[in-house]
């Protein structure tokens, strides 16, 4: 530590040590550790944004002014800083996505379960029809009929069993294409490519760019003020305008082959294989003039069923350099999109100007 740090930082102490003292619980370790963690460490978390820095220590320091400043009050304020680092959107989100995940591991456990079940049923179907074709053709050969009649029989039982054969091949195919569906779309917009399904996707793209040296850029996309609309028309509603959404996504990505996908919460991501980011820059836009003209109507009854909800949406952009990683894609399209929602929001930020204004 410099000596200008060790002066900094023994007077954040020193301004602690008079706060202990003001409330009257000086030396009290406990209490020096909640301050210490609600004035220093919570300013330095990049998790939340300053106004819920702000919330949280002022809770405290409220708690604080009270009496007495006993285990129970201790306790208390603990419990204050418990629910703000559970309670919060970015929690929120990912215990969204948790549960995203659960309930396609679900969905997918059950429909393999049925297959298991349907493919014993199969089988046990074929060897009774097998079963029954040795018993007519011996019936047949008993009986004494011609011969042409025997081979017209075994033809007729031979076809059926072929075209029994095909329409169950075509219903194993189309079971195939919805566990596909089911193991690779997001539960909740079908339209979309699930996270896990992004992450495997990423690796491939990232080694294809790095055989041809294709550019590949990174759309991130977060709807603006989304919690204002859970909070005005409920999750329902919220629920139908990521389903809106994704349909304008998914009918952008289709025009120029970009791979659509829920990252988590209300954010999305286009891959653009073969697009520089200046290219990406223009799609997005396109895109984003797209979602803020496209109206949506609450389908639920209750009381202002009839208005409708106009969504923005937050873009950002950047494009894979030499030595990067598919983490650092989304990170730098992350980040894009973060100053996007600063500088307005409604807006598509590319992360190469983000670098421009960091430069010396």
């Amino acid at each position: 530590m410099t000596p200008g740090n060790d002066k900094n930082h023994s007077g954040k102490l020193e301004k602690i040590q008079e706060i202990l003292e003001r409330f009257g619980v000086a030396g009290d370790a406990d209490w020096m550790a909640v301050l210490l963690f609600a004035r220093n460490l919570v300013a330095e978390m990049d998790l939340f944004t300053e106004s819920q820095k702000a919330a949280l220590q002022a809770k405290i320091l409220d708690q604080m002014s009270k009496k007495p400043l006993d285990h129970q009050r201790f306790r208390r304020a603990i419990g204050s800083i418990q629910g703000f680092l559970l309670d919060n959107s970015k929690v929120a989100d990912l215990r969204s996505q948790l549960k995203a995940e659960r309930d396609g591991f679900s969905a997918l456990y059950s429909e393999m379960n049925r297959v298991v079940q349907d493919i014993q049923a199969s089988t046990q179907a074929r060897e009774s029809n097998i079963q029954r074709m040795g018993a007519d053709t011996e019936q047949l050969v008993i009986s004494g009929g011609s011969k042409t009649e025997m081979v017209r029989r075994l033809r007729g039982m031979i076809a059926e069993m072929v075209s029994q054969a095909r329409e169950e091949a075509r219903s194993w195919e189309e079971r195939a294409r919805q566990m596909e569906r089911t193991a690779n779309f997001d539960p909740l917009l079908s339209e979309l490519y699930s996270r896990r399904a992004l992450d495997a996707q990423l690796g491939v793209v990232l080694e294809r760019a790095g055989q041809d040296a294709r550019p590949l850029s990174l759309m991130f996309l977060d709807v603006d003020h989304f919690k204002n609309i859970n909070d005005t028309y409920g999750h329902i509603v919220g629920d139908g305008v990521l389903r809106v959404l994704a349909a304008v996504v998914s009918a952008h990505a289709m025009q120029f082959g970009g791979y659509a996908a829920r990252f988590g919460g209300e954010e999305l991501v286009v891959l653009c294989e073969g697009l520089t980011e200046a290219e990406t820059l223009a799609r997005a836009e396109s895109l984003r003039r797209d979602v803020a003209s496209c109206p949506f109507a609450p389908q639920y009854d209750g009381p202002g069923q009839a208005e409708l909800i106009r969504a923005t949406v937050s873009i950002g952009v950047a494009q894979l350099r030499a030595g990067q990683t598919a983490s650092d894609l989304v990170l730098a399209a992350d980040q894009a999109m973060y100053a996007a929602k600063t500088g307005g929001r409604n807006m598509v930020v590319g992360y190469s100007t983000l670098i421009s204004v960091r430069k010396p």
